[in-house]
């Protein structure tokens, strides 16, 4: 096989390339950093002296797993591929220094390659024992499920092997990859050699793992396949069941303008109908013509969820680049009900994994909401934060507040509260259930905090696109 190769292809392809071809198998990011830590309670349960190559996603909590092996295991060297440029707010593990028996982590970088950078690997070589974990991203698309579409979340393809004939290519080939002059350093001829001697590897453990794996996935599939089917309906019967008590609550909103609309007409037509009570009527008139186009545009939202390309669903969203163009499109609107509205977001923030359309959707529904219920003088601020692994967006307000028996009905469709009714605020009470729904299929959440007369609070979590999608 030509090393040269490399450049063009990428670590995970080249183990497909190989004579037989490693067998693959779908994972979610979290079947896969459950077995990388199953894979180090192995090594530390044996205590294997061992030499480490690894390249994961920068962040925290898988950062940990390798943290861990380093303090707790008899490792020599660990040599981390990492691309915390992107994150510069995570621990580099490559500026730890060795302490006691503490392996040393030592950063090296590959050649520019995008195939390449979609890759996460493990590769632990010790005498006893020796393991090749490879895993390279795919970008989220629509999935189609009984219930309707949803945004699917970044995924990976993953090649596991413990042969080491197999981990030794796998090697020299990475080697011809890693920029020079580290190539020597990092992937030595004695590490490539010193596989020959390992006696711990079998065809039949490879594919044990990846047996594993996939029931392991299956269950986790299936899982989140029922908990959606409690959560939409969980037959057909039961689908049938919300649609018709969609379709009641509908007719019951359309059917409350129109009556009004009615009465103010057949009212007008009267003779005895003076000039101020005519124009009470005509007031209604214009007030109910208002709420019911603002309940057909709700309805809209609802039906445009799914329009959207599989290339916006890949983009990635960066919040602080569109948080501020949404706040000042609304500063006019704030400043005629003098509210003071602003925001607070940081710098270099991940990309969300949500499709560009829904996320400004689920900013401008949120932030409506709260300009909504602020009186004069009151104050609207947004701002983000990184929390964990995640993206949290507030929406925080001085408003009028949510009563603690409506917090369990504010998503629900059509629901307005007290709130709502009691200062005669338009719209048909739609906005926080495209909110929520478009939330949900993000792979994220939503929760409120609030008050009466004390103001609310929203709060929306989403998970942040993978490194590997990163498009520099």
């Amino acid at each position: 096989m030509n090393s040269a190769s490399v450049s063009e292809l990428s670590l995970y392809q080249i183990t497909q390339k190989l004579e037989p071809s490693l067998s693959t198998v779908v994972v979610s990011p979290s079947t896969l950093k459950s077995y990388i830590g199953i894979i180090i309670d192995l090594a530390l349960e044996q205590q294997l002296k061992s030499k480490v190559w690894v390249k994961l996603p920068q962040t925290k909590t898988w950062l940990s797993e390798i943290e861990r092996y380093r303090q707790q295991g008899k490792v020599e060297r660990i040599y981390s591929c990492s691309l915390l440029k992107h994150y510069p707010d995570y621990p580099d593990l490559s500026s730890l220094e060795k302490t006691g028996s503490e392996a040393t982590i030592i950063p090296f970088k590959l050649t520019t390659n995008g195939l390449l950078k979609q890759e996460s690997f493990l590769i632990i070589v010790s005498a006893q024992f020796c393991v090749l974990m490879l895993a390279q991203w795919q970008k989220g698309k629509i999935q189609v499920e009984p219930w309707g579409k949803r945004f699917e979340q970044p995924h990976l393809k993953l090649a596991c092997s413990f042969e080491p004939e197999t981990i030794a290519r796998v090697l020299r080939e990475m080697k011809a990859a890693i920029a020079i002059p580290q190539a020597e350093a990092i992937i030595t001829e004695e590490d490539i050699a010193s596989l020959s001697n390992c006696t711990g590897g079998s065809k039949i453990i490879g594919k044990l793992v990846l047996k594993q794996l996939e029931r392991d996935e299956s269950l986790s599939t299936s899982a989140q396949g029922l908990s959606l089917s409690r959560g939409n309906g969980a037959s057909s019967s039961s689908c049938m069941g919300l649609e018709r008590e969609f379709l009641s609550n509908l007719v019951r909103e359309l059917r409350s303008p129109l009556t009004h609309m009615k009465t103010a007409l057949s009212l007008l037509e009267s003779r005895q109908i003076k000039g101020e009570q005519r124009q009470r009527y005509l007031q209604m008139l214009n007030r109910e013509c208002d709420r019911q186009n603002s309940l057909i545009n709700g309805l809209l939202e609802l039906l445009q969820l799914d329009n959207y390309t599989e290339t916006e669903a890949a983009t990635c969203v960066r919040v602080e680049e569109l948080v501020p163009g949404i706040v000042s499109t609304y500063q006019s609107f704030a400043q005629e009900k003098e509210i003071q509205l602003g925001y607070r977001i940081p710098r270099q923030l991940p990309p969300v994994s949500c499709p560009t359309p829904w996320l400004r959707l689920i900013i401008i529904n949120l932030l409506n909401n709260s300009l909504q219920f602020t009186p004069a003088r009151g104050r609207v601020f947004v701002q983000a934060c990184l929390r964990d692994e995640d993206v949290e967006i507030t929406v925080s307000d001085t408003g009028v507040g949510i009563a603690t028996k409506e917090l369990n009905k504010i998503f629900e469709s059509f629901y307005r509260g007290k709130g709502a009714l009691h200062q005669k605020v338009p719209g048909p009470g739609l906005g926080l259930t495209v909110v929520q729904q478009l939330v949900q299929r993000c792979g994220g959440s939503i929760s409120v905090n609030s008050a009466v007369d004390k103001g609310s609070s929203f709060k929306v979590l989403l998970p942040t696109l993978p490194l590997e999608l990163i498009e520099d």
